[in-house]
């Protein structure tokens, strides 16, 4: 799934209006090996079918469980550039970075995890939305607002 497909179909779906209830958003893109990345799913289920879904559809499936009256909203959720959407609800556990120098501040774990995540080296970026719908991606440590 093209990461910049995906991205227009964010915005787009924030454009639209939040949805109530609506408890914010953590994707990690990745290039290719998933066993590399520092997760564990938060729910004893791990079955995910999304098929051939594009990236409306996933995104839409996303913003539908980033609910607080779904068991699934907490967590990361990863999308491979070949493969799609691969898992949900992912407890995510970067290391941190000895010597980094450019921590970010005063935001909350998603955000930090996002920011020294995004330095594995399968990771391609890390998209980040606030409960308030502003929309940050992370690449390279560094953490960006793209769209409010």
């Amino acid at each position: 799934m093209k990461q910049e497909i995906f991205f227009k179909a964010i915005t787009e779906s924030v454009r639209k209006g939040i949805p109530i209830g609506f408890t914010g958003l953590g994707v990690i893109f990745i290039s290719d090996n998933l066993e590399t990345l520092p997760i564990s799913p938060l729910l004893n289920e791990d079955f995910l079918n999304t098929g051939e879904l594009d990236a409306t559809a996933v995104v839409d499936f996303l913003f539908s469980i980033s609910n607080l009256k779904d068991k699934r909203h907490d967590g990361f959720h990863v999308v491979s550039q070949d493969l799609g959407l691969l898992k949900i609800s992912q407890y995510f556990s970067p290391k941190i970075p000895k010597g980094f120098n450019g921590t970010i501040f005063n935001v909350g774990a998603r955000y930090r995890s996002a920011q020294y995540g995004s330095l594995y080296e399968n990771v391609t970026s890390i998209i980040v939305i606030s409960q308030k719908g502003d929309v940050s991606i992370a690449r390279n440590g560094i953490v960006e607002l793209i769209a409010t």
